[in-house]
């Protein structure tokens, strides 16, 4: 009987992978990965411990993406960043990486400002935010806090902007500030099935909760002030405490995040979840055949705003949702449609680049997913 217990205490044990530096990226690598923006029928969430059996077979390519890690050489800013080894360029501007046996730490960003006010940046972490760490056991917990402060002189900063400051002519700078907290704990570990990847492979789960709070600051002669949220037209939903919480499912075999599923803050609703693309697969064109439910874009690519018509649909109620790249949910909004009906979005909060956005139905049924393109003049 004794023998037995050890066993199944062996077998639990030797169940556990630690996950090594080995998966860490390095100049060349490409990650692939692909995003389901509604995924349903599967339970994402579990209780915490091991072994577990996640089964995310079936999820669907609602959209994919890779991410391209290049020499810093490559980078326009690479001066900015002294001993940087990785750049990996988004688009709208470059994230330049550290990388040593223990952790891929993220230095600062040069491009698009946080706060959509117009301006090109280059800013630094301070500390450093250690995206990734070495080596990983199940039950390592971990904290950590990290600011940005990014000072404009107003001599920069639009005509539109600066009108919505009370005393802008006392004012000759702006600055924002971002503090971010990350609190992680790998709290399961056991085998994970994702589409393509045949055989369930182990793994780590780490559960990442991160606060991350916005506040603008102006200078005058009296040094610098806090502005308080509402002050300034079209940022008061950037300002405050955002809460981000994720599930990452790590494996000791694969560079790339097997799965990655974001939920609500009150962890109630699964957003999206982000796997590897195994097969490199690219999900099906969308057409919309003639009298089918359909939602459209336009203009897209949009400046100001957006105007979704949504056509041909049985009375419902549908939740239309704007995701940014990474699938994290942006905007969505809920309306009892019967037919057809417009819906307008101010685009005044979001910041250019590329997002995705998607109309379902009150039991999950997807009408469309497309991209939509924000410029900024």
């Amino acid at each position: 009987m004794l023998f037995a217990v050890l066993s199944v205490l062996w077998f639990h044990a030797s169940a556990q992978i630690t996950v090594t530096a080995a998966t860490f990226p390095v100049v060349g690598d490409t990650f692939r990965y692909a995003l389901d923006l509604n995924p349903t029928g599967t339970n994402f969430i579990t209780p915490a411990g091991g072994p577990q059996m996640w089964d995310f077979s079936n999820l669907q390519f609602g959209q994919t993406f890779e991410t391209i890690y290049q020499s810093p050489d490559s980078g326009m800013h690479k001066a900015d960043f002294p001993g940087a080894e990785l750049m990996q360029n988004g688009g709208v501007g470059e994230s330049y990486y550290n990388v040593t046996n223990a952790k891929v730490e993220l230095l600062g960003y040069a491009g698009g400002d946080p706060a959509n006010l117009g301006v090109n940046v280059k800013a630094r972490f301070v500390p450093p935010v250690i995206e990734r760490r070495s080596p990983v056991k199940f039950f390592d917990s971990y904290n950590q806090t990290s600011d940005l402060s990014i000072p404009f002189s107003t001599d920069s900063l639009p005509a539109a902007l600066l009108a919505n400051i009370p005393g802008a002519n006392l004012v000759d700078s702006i600055r924002i500030r971002i503090n971010f907290q990350r609190f992680g704990i790998v709290d399961g570990y056991g085998d994970l099935k994702i589409p393509g990847l045949g055989m369930p492979t182990p793994v780590l789960r780490e559960k990442r909760t991160e606060y991350t709070t916005t506040n603008i600051d102006v200078h005058s002669f009296l040094g610098w002030i806090p502005l308080p949220a509402g002050t300034i037209g079209g940022l008061s939903d950037f300002l405050g405490t955002d809460t981000t919480i994720t599930y990452r499912y790590m494996s000791n075999t694969h560079k790339e995040d097997l799965a990655l599923v974001t939920v609500s803050a009150d962890e109630s609703t699964v957003e999206t979840v982000r796997f590897k693309n195994i097969d490199m697969l690219t999900p099906a064109p969308t057409v919309d055949a003639p009298g089918a439910a359909s939602v459209q874009a336009f203009p897209n690519p949009a400046i100001q705003w957006v105007r979704f018509d949504c056509k041909n649909l049985p009375a419902d109620d549908y939740t239309l949702k704007i995701f940014n790249i990474v699938g994290k949910v942006v905007w969505k909004e809920t309306h009892y449609i019967a037919g057809k009906r417009s819906i307008t979005v101010d685009l005044e909060d979001f910041k250019k680049g590329t997002y995705l956005y998607s109309l379902v139905n009150q039991d999950g049924t997807i009408i469309g997913t497309k991209r939509l393109v924000i410029v900024k003049p």
